[in-house]
């Protein structure tokens, strides 16, 4: 089974709206479409932009799994 990572998670944007969104002043930087953002994205638990690295134990499905 592969291991989760965090852009499978509800709580980890890698949008560009959203970002530029959820961190206030990111365009006066930059750009959250900027080329050397690659896959990185907003963490929403820890307020962090980090890339989409192992899930951690705060993992929960971005889509809940069909019930059986």
């Amino acid at each position: 089974m592969t291991p989760h990572t965090c852009q499978e998670c509800r709580h980890f944007s890698d949008e560009p709206q959203e970002q530029q969104r959820l961190v206030p002043g990111l365009r006066i930087l930059s750009s959250a479409y900027s080329v050397v953002r690659a896959d990185y994205g907003f963490r929403a638990r820890r307020d962090i932009i980090q890339r989409p690295v192992p899930a951690c134990v705060e993992f929960e499905p971005a889509t809940p799994s069909p019930s059986r």
